[in-house]
């Protein structure tokens, strides 16, 4: 299994990233004329100055920690992220019994939009698009609806991946994720299709999964129409979007169909067993936890075996034939042992594997480019990468 990029990809530097990082973030992240561009909502004070805090150099931060930095298993955590994780863990607590916020749809709505705004304003904002189309696909539960993000500056047939966002299968959208999308667009110059598959409780599995393989089918169809290319069709997705790409591939294999020529995957949830070290290294106290898991996992799967390989693709008798993968994890994350299983199966059986774990960072770092530096160093290159990865697969004729 490699450890670096097989095709030639350069890294940039940390510092390259941090100096352009702050420019970034406190200019095009922070407006609200940048907000209005992209129909995003403008930052509430309380956001903005959140991002003014989290554009401190890490040496700040580090002064504020006393010197003392998270080292778990070899890793130290970005002192940005112990900072927050440590002020977060001493917030005062709400007061009064235990409300469940998916109980009501006005519960499901907040949370929604919360996790869409916090989402938003710590990624980091890119180059405009050339153009993004918003379409309604026909699924089988339902309109799906997609938007499709197509890179500035790129000539002929372009590769195309349909990305699912993460959020537990419970939040998550193409708004929330929009900002983090076109970052991953314009360093692979590839086109992508953002799908807003159902959520749970309302809608629980099988739905998301339904919605996920529908996406795809209608995208490799109508490929040609938005300016992509049918031989080079992908599928991501990080966190339970991952695993929602996983299963679009699976699916197609298992219908006899043509799978995608590759898979962009991002800290995906492979197995519902906990058996692996990190959960206990990071059961508590780094972000997505064990607490979550289980709030989560009943309102999605409900007595469902979570055993099943499309549930858990790490339980898969045979994963011959599934396509080419990026596959990263975060250092500080209850699911990096879990993805880094499925990376070594996937190599013992025949697939192309490149995985990549980012030791300083914690789940859910894609949307945190704005002010994580090697966060940005991390969503930016895997998706250089990928972009030359799916390239360097087509044949002759689609390569350029």
């Amino acid at each position: 299994m490699v450890a670096c990029s097989p095709i030639g990809v350069q890294f940039q530097s940390r510092e390259d990233h941090m100096s352009r990082f702050v420019t970034w973030t406190l200019g095009a992240a922070m407006m609200v004329a940048a907000s209005a561009a992209t129909a995003e909502p403008a930052p509430t004070p309380s956001e903005r100055k959140l991002v003014e805090l989290l554009v401190q150099p890490e040496s700040w931060f580090i002064e504020q920690l006393g010197g003392k930095r998270v080292v778990v298993d070899g890793q130290t955590l970005d002192p940005k992220i112990q900072y927050m994780l440590a002020r977060d863990a001493t917030a005062p607590k709400p007061s009064g019994p235990a409300v469940d916020p998916a109980a009501t749809p006005e519960g499901r709505a907040a949370l929604r939009e919360g996790a869409d705004r916090s989402w938003t304003y710590r990624t980091r904002v890119t180059a405009p698009m050339a153009e993004t189309i918003d379409r309604e696909v026909k699924g089988r539960g339902g309109p799906i609806p997609v938007r499709v993000y197509k890179p500035a500056g790129s000539v002929g047939a372009l590769p195309v991946l349909v990305y699912f966002h993460g959020g537990g299968w419970m939040t998550g959208s193409i708004a929330g994720s929009d900002r983090a999308v076109r970052l991953m667009a314009n360093e692979a110059k590839a086109i992508i299709v953002s799908v807003q598959y159902r959520l749970a409780p309302e809608n629980p599995y099988p739905a998301a999964w339904d919605d996920a393989e529908d996406a795809f089918t209608w995208a490799r169809a109508n490929a040609a129409s938005f300016g992509g290319d049918p031989a080079m069709m992908a599928v991501g997705g990080d966190s339970a979007g991952g695993n929602l790409a996983i299963a679009v591939s699976s699916r197609r294999l298992a219908a006899g169909q043509t799978p995608p020529l590759y898979q962009l995957l991002y800290y995906p949830a492979v197995d519902m067993g906990r058996d692996y070290p990190s959960w206990t290294l990071f059961g508590q106290g780094f972000g997505l936890d064990v607490g979550y898991a289980d709030y989560a996992v009943p309102r999605v799967f409900g007595t469902r075996d979570l055993a099943q390989p499309e549930i858990s693709p790490i339980k898969a008798k045979s994963l011959k034939g599934m396509p080419a993968t990026i596959l990263s994890t975060a250092g500080f994350d209850i699911l990096r042992d879990a993805g880094r299983a499925y990376a070594r199966r996937l190599e013992s059986e025949g697939v192309s594997v490149l995985y990549l774990n980012f030791p300083s960072l914690n789940h859910s770092f894609l949307q945190a480019s704005g002010v994580i530096a090697d966060a940005d160093r991390a969503a930016t290159d895997t998706a250089r990468i990928f972009g030359a990865a799916i390239r360097s697969r087509a044949g002759p004729d689609t390569a350029n």
